[in-house]
């Protein structure tokens, strides 16, 4: 890139010139800028635009940067790609040919891509006359009154002799003037690479228009689809040395970090994390109405997306087989590579033989994961094509089974942070939505929130059938038999909601049914015996292996026993050997209390004379004591935990 004085014009208008081919685009674009933009060897050689070629003019305070494109029909896929994401065609016609083959499918492109404003320049009309021209303006008038050209200015022009050029380059001015303005307000910078190379000594450089967003010299962005990390070493817009480029701008990009050999027309060049490829697109697509076919389910195309082109395969699905010429209708694109898109993104497909322009549409979802099936798609693809916000986002998340606002939500939905908060607040309000709150929000829809609430149950239902007599279960292996279902506090809500309606009991870090446990009788029996003996027993009830042996079983048959206790809250197992009612556990600690408020620290001796009991039972009450930070002991002394007045329900840990 050449130093050169700084952009003078404060703003940029992007024209894309189209038609077909030796209908005099380059001529044109010579008689508006004094450039010439064949610059191929082959191009001079062959006389024609095989490539996109550049140029520009200022007027009115505008810089208008031209690109033009092939006409030929061999090089379609190169006009898709100069006219994605520009502000205005120029649908050039010659008198002396009126409108062809390329005419028509270069304006079905224009149209395809949304392209919002034009002007029409008659060319050559230095070689008709005035019945050939009327002929020529009846037959364009005709063929734009449908598509996004229809009222636009039809100007005669002979780049011969000048006339009617300055009329075109008003015309420019006008539309410029008058077309909707690019948003400045989206900070997420994207650039379709349409051209990559290397000067000598001075490294990569790419060149396409700023689809949003600005870039600065030093700035770290990502080259997609490999996520390969460059950096901006300079600048340039339309030949001069600039500090940022932003939306709208054509721009030269001279980057480090990567060989210009290692960059493909189609790349993107983006702010990191804003954007994600994807082989899986879910698209809302129109037939032509004068495609020669119906697009068929599972017909290989090609799709044009901003500069990048790949083959797919068409996925209609709900027992849709084929979308007739002039219909519309929703699918997926399964790529072989992968692609970058954002939502609301024009397309292109065409046939792969012969190769002919079929339709486009555009991008409901960029980005689909293997999990996500046809069918479902499908069937939300219409509410994620809505225009209202709440509607959409209520699809999206839906389609997602739960979402949070991240740095690619916006080309995932086309909705900024301030759109999405906005649009989730109303769907939690209407309760068509679950807010599972943390350090990121995540949002569920209410019939997803349901199927959950009902799938944590039934888990926890076949935890206790496996663990019976046991009542409650681990917390931990609930939630981690689900955790394929949904995110940590997608479940910790479930887990929430279900306990403060009572659908599931929970104590500690253990959760089950209101149903309590089922016991055989012989289970009971020694469970009530049990639990009479603790309550007679207080502070200093008998050994599990005590109990045991008076009764007649073993340990063993006691284990799933005390669990149960335990579980019910009537029992605080203090140690393998020993278990004490809450009640009895809830004393000693209220006593501890108490004299540590007039002791600075104490000896199990002194506080085992004080309860009157023996190290059998002190020993390990003190050890439970210290692990659940009721007490703290340092050596032989004890004193008051951080968790001493914590009632002992909330301070089993």
């Amino acid at each position: 890139m050449s130093h050169a004085s700084k952009l003078a014009a404060s703003s940029q208008f992007v024209v894309c010139l189209a038609g077909h081919i030796d209908h005099g685009k380059s001529s044109l674009v010579r008689a508006l800028t004094g450039g010439i933009v064949d610059r191929l060897p082959e191009e001079k050689r062959r006389g024609m635009t095989i490539d996109l070629g550049f140029a520009h003019f200022d007027a009115d305070g505008i810089r208008f940067a031209l690109t033009d494109v092939p006409g030929h029909e061999g090089f379609i896929r190169t006009m898709v790609a100069g006219a994605s994401g520009v502000d205005a065609a120029l649908l050039v016609v010659a008198a002396d040919d009126s409108v062809m083959p390329q005419t028509r499918e270069h304006l079905a492109i224009l149209d395809l891509l949304a392209i919002r404003t034009g002007v029409i320049a008659i060319t050559k009309c230095d070689l008709a006359d005035d019945e050939q021209l009327e002929l020529v303006e009846m037959e364009v008038a005709e063929l734009v009154e449908s598509t996004c050209l229809a009222g636009a200015p039809v100007i005669e022009v002979s780049t011969e002799s000048g006339l009617g050029v300055a009329e075109v380059r008003q015309a420019l001015v006008d539309a410029a003037r008058h077309a909707p303005p690019r948003s400045a307000a989206d900070p997420r910078f994207r650039l379709p690479v349409d051209r990559a190379f290397s000067p000598a000594g001075q490294g990569a450089v790419v060149t396409g228009t700023v689809w949003h967003g600005t870039a600065r010299a030093g700035d770290t962005l990502v080259l997609l689809p490999d996520a390969t990390p460059v950096r901006i070493r300079r600048l340039q817009s339309q030949g001069a040395d600039v500090e940022t480029v932003s939306a709208g701008q054509r721009a030269a990009v001279n980057l480090a970090g990567i060989k210009a050999a290692d960059i493909r027309r189609g790349d993107e060049l983006v702010t990191p994390h804003a954007f994600e490829p994807s082989r899986r697109v879910l698209v809302r697509l129109r037939v032509l109405p004068g495609a020669a076919h119906a697009l068929r389910h599972r017909q290989s195309v090609r799709i044009h997306l901003g500069a990048n082109q790949a083959t797919a395969q068409v996925l209609l699905g709900q027992g849709r087989h084929e979308a007739p010429p002039g219909e519309e209708a929703f699918a997926i694109l399964r790529c072989t590579k992968p692609i970058v898109a954002a939502y609301g993104q024009p397309f292109i497909l065409r046939q792969l033989s012969p190769e002919e322009t079929i339709g486009g549409g555009s991008i409901v979802a960029p980005v689909l994961r293997p999990s996500d099936r046809l069918n479902h798609c499908l069937a939300v693809a219409q509410a994620l094509s809505d225009e209202k916000p709440h509607t959409r986002l209520a699809a999206y998340i839906d389609l997602r089974r739960e979402a949070a606002f991240d740095e690619a939500t916006p080309s995932r939905i086309g909705l900024d942070r301030q759109q999405f908060e906005s649009a989730i607040d109303r769907l939690v309000t209407q309760r068509a939505a679950y807010r599972a709150n943390g350090p990121q929000p995540t949002y569920v829809t209410a019939g997803r929130f349901a199927e959950l609430k009902q799938q944590m149950v039934k888990c926890c239902q076949a935890e206790l059938i496996r663990r019976q007599p046991a009542r409650l279960v681990p917390v931990a292996v609930v939630l981690s038999a689900m955790d394929r279902q949904a995110s940590p506090g997608v479940l910790d809500g479930v887990l929430g909601e279900l306990t403060a309606r009572g659908e599931l009991v929970r104590r500690g870090d253990r959760v089950g049914l209101p149903s309590g446990a089922d016991l055989s009788n012989r289970q009971r029996q020694l469970l009530d015996a049990l639990l009479a003996e603790c309550v007679e027993g207080g502070a200093m009830p008998p050994t599990l292996k005590e109990f045991a042996a008076r009764r007649g079983c073993t340990q063993k048959d006691l284990e799933p026993l005390v669990q149960v206790a335990v579980d019910e809250g009537r029992l605080v197992r203090i140690s393998p050997e020993m278990a004490i009612t809450a009640e009895a556990v809830a004393g000693l600690q209220q006593d501890l209390a108490d004299y540590f408020q007039l002791h600075p620290a104490a000896k199990i001796g002194e506080i085992r004379q004080r309860w009157g009991m023996t190290r059998k039972h002190a020993v390990p009450i003190f050890e439970f004591f210290d692990r659940q930070q009721v007490t703290a002991r340092a050596g032989d002394l004890h004193t008051a935990g951080p968790r001493i007045l914590v009632p002992i329900d909330e301070t089993v840990l």
